[in-house]
């Protein structure tokens, strides 16, 4: 027995060393070959390794196998003839080599790749408004992270995302923008992480680990739900809407939608409807009524700020203005009837009566004076909301203005117990209408004085039409000072006009007898009302006054150079615009007024010899050297001590 232990301790080695002389090198003494990485499953976290034939496999951190310290497994016994080992438990802030091994101590080595220390993702929703529906919203992101290269950069196709903490993990192309929108209408929290990529076998070649990479940490981006939509108002007198800066608008009429515009320039506050709709019309004429619109308006998308939620503006096809600017009195009033009728007043006003104006279906007018241009935007409107005529002084509209006549914008009311609802209506298109008032009288303006017991007359010319029309009046009817009228005669009493080609003319006096008797009065117009009704009560001006004595003249009286002269001395300085002269009368002047013309007197020259004979008066007048009113005078009777 000893021998035979003895010879087996021989032969065994040497069997063994035939063995591994004739087998293939990296073949075990069983048949079983080194092991081979499959993948390394980052998804799994996962290393699958080709058993090869081992029926254990081994593996260890680096420093594990430097110290021959190994983790030992069995195969697992399946169809693809791998194993897998788990690296859950490796830390994946670092790159780690996990050393895997068979039987045969032929090593693979696997680097666990790092997983990014970086991650951040941002939106930026100005873009969104150039994307469909069904876009991602890859264009929307962008994306920071240390992973990746600078010629292969981290994109939004390497990323997955879920909604809210607890929601399951989604491909980006998933995210759509409808999907981006529901989001908006509350909020949301979004959560994006790099997604896992598996390192896997490509043909012969075996991976290593670098070629794939971890799930990274996931960061959350915030989805703010859409502000409210303001509030937008529309004029519906000057036709435009409160879209202003920082707002974009679409619009849509006849079936068709454009496209969203903004509003970029900070000084808008408002935006016509015209220019809304860039087609021509303006909302005047019936050619160019509004259509039925919707407007659409919301805050414009920032790169911080999504768009706000929408405000719609719906707007009812513009009313057309019917029936007929008439030129006449209207008889009666009828509210089915659309006509508008304009009369005048002679030239101090016009009347403009519609029928078929009330509270609930007013109108409206707007005065445009010669030279001016009807602005829409700029336009002063007056209501009209009654049947009965209003009338419109010539003050405000002068000859040649033109008149514009609408229906007026209809605000909404909502229904109540008692009334329907009542729709948003736009002022209706326009008529228009040339303001040419009929020929009236005219009276050249003058401010008389009448002086009682002096005064002789106070006339008056009137001017009753211009070359081309005939005179709306031909008689007037009276004529009042204050509260009490006056007597008067018109020459002639009544003109009978025919020819519009003739300039028709009165002259009017006033009684000098009635005005002798009125009291005493400051500057005051005269009413002088004609027979049509036309009055005027500024052209004529009256005052009534007592007349005011003249005051005297100092003067010396010495014998004269000549035989059978006089000579006199005015002591009295004589005012600037005064003149000195003199009359000889047999009678004595006397009781003399400042009304007093002196149109007879000779120039007065000092000390010059007057040849006159006793008996006599001579009298000295200053007077104004443009009226020959008297300002002051002396009468000195001559007798025979004053003659040489």
């Amino acid at each position: 027995m000893r021998y035979c232990k003895n010879v087996l301790k021989i032969i065994f080695p040497l069997v063994m060393m035939l063995l591994l002389f004739f087998l293939p090198a990296n073949d075990t003494a069983y048949g079983a070959s080194s092991v081979t990485i499959d993948t390394v499953d980052y998804k799994e976290e996962n290393i699958i390794v080709n058993n090869k034939g081992n029926s254990r496999i081994y593996f260890a951190t680096e420093n594990e196998a430097a110290r021959n310290s190994w983790e030992v497994i069995p195969a697992d016994d399946n169809e693809d003839d791998t194993t897998s080992i788990d690296f859950s438990w490796v830390s994946p802030t670092s790159d780690q080599v996990i050393v895997i091994k068979g039987e045969d101590n032929v090593q693979r080595r696997v680097t666990l790749k790092a997983r990014a220390k970086r991650l951040e993702v941002s939106i930026s929703y100005d873009k969104i408004s150039s994307l469909k529906k069904s876009d991602n919203i890859a264009k929307l992101l962008n994306i920071m992270s240390s992973a990746g290269t600078g010629d292969d950069p981290i994109n939004y196709y390497d990323l997955e995302w879920k909604k809210g903490e607890n929601g399951s993990w989604k491909d980006t192309s998933t995210l759509t923008v409808a999907q981006l929108e529901k989001l908006q209408v509350k909020g949301a929290d979004l959560y994006f992480r790099i997604k896992a990529e598996n390192d896997v076998t490509q043909g012969t070649n075996y991976p290593d680990g670098t070629k794939g990479r971890r799930v990274s940490k996931e960061v959350r981006l915030k989805i703010a739900k859409k502000a409210s939509p303001a509030t937008v108002g529309v004029n519906g007198e000057k036709f435009t809407a409160q879209i202003k800066y920082g707002k974009e608008y679409r619009v849509t009429y006849d079936g068709k939608t454009g496209s969203w515009v903004k509003v970029t320039n900070k000084s808008i506050r408002e935006l016509a409807l015209a220019d809304i709709l860039k087609n021509g019309m303006d909302g005047l004429t019936p050619e160019t009524r509004f259509p039925a619109m919707l407007i659409e308006v919301r805050d414009y998308a920032t790169a911080n700020r999504a768009a706000s939620k929408i405000s719609e503006i719906s707007l009812k096809e513009q009313r057309v203005l019917s029936g007929q600017i008439i030129e006449d009195t209207v008889a009666s009033t009828d509210e089915a009837d659309p006509n508008i009728y304009i009369s005048y007043n002679s030239s101090a006003s016009i009347s403009v009566t519609i029928p078929s104006a009330s509270k609930d279906n007013p109108y409206q007018y707007s005065i445009v004076k010669p030279g001016e241009n009807f602005d829409i935007s700029r336009a002063s409107w007056t209501t009209i909301s009654k049947s009965s005529a209003v009338r419109i002084l010539a003050s405000r509209a002068p000859e040649g203005s033109h008149l514009y006549i609408r229906q007026k914008e209809i605000k909404s009311k909502a229904a109540t117990k008692t009334t329907p609802a009542v729709d948003f209506e736009l002022a209706s298109t326009y008529l228009k209408y040339k303001v040419e008032y009929p020929t009236g009288p005219k009276i050249d303006e003058k401010s008389f004085t009448f002086v009682k017991g002096i005064t002789e007359e106070i006339s008056f010319n009137i001017r009753l039409n211009k070359i081309g029309k005939l005179p709306f009046e031909t008689k007037i009817k009276s004529i009042k000072y204050g509260s009490r009228e006056l007597n008067f005669t018109c020459t002639p009493d009544k003109i009978e006009a025919t020819d519009p080609n003739v300039e028709y003319t009165m002259k009017v006096s006033l009684d000098v007898n009635t005005l002798n008797s009125m009291p005493n009065s400051y500057s005051r117009a005269l009413n002088i009302t004609f027979e049509n009704g036309t009055l005027d009560k500024t052209s004529v001006k009256l005052a009534i006054q007592n007349p005011t004595p003249a005051t005297a003249l100092t003067t010396t009286i010495t014998k004269g150079k000549t035989t059978g002269s006089t000579s006199v001395r005015v002591i009295s300085s004589i005012r600037q615009g005064n003149q000195l002269v003199y009359t000889i009368t047999d009678t004595k002047v006397e009781g003399l007024h400042i009304e007093n013309v002196i149109n007879d007197g000779i120039g007065f020259v000092q000390d010059q010899d007057i040849t006159v004979s006793a008996g006599k008066y001579l009298t000295v007048y200053e007077i104004n050297s443009d009226t020959k009113k008297v300002v002051r005078y002396r009468c000195i009777q001559i007798t025979s001590q004053h003659i040489s």
